[in-house]
């Protein structure tokens, strides 16, 4: 079953006219989405967009440089 949400925009609080969506939690629980995540937006063309959550996949590089990382700072 696909979930449904209609959201009204709200102008942004700093007064430079942007539009803010924001997202109900019920919304951000069933997805597993959480402040922070970066979302893709995909025009499905019928007046309707779909939102998916960003994967970022580490290289074998990135996670041998994070392991470094981590390890100096537990010897400081």
């Amino acid at each position: 079953m696909k979930n449904k949400w209609t959201i009204d925009l709200e102008e942004a609080e700093d007064g430079s006219g942007d539009l803010v969506m924001p997202l109900p939690q019920d919304l951000l629980d069933s997805a597993g989405w959480k402040e922070g995540d970066v979302l893709d937006w995909k025009d499905l063309g019928n007046g309707s967009w779909s939102l998916t959550k960003q994967v970022h996949d580490v290289t074998i590089e990135e996670e041998e440089a994070w392991r470094d990382l981590e390890a100096k700072q537990t010897k400081a």
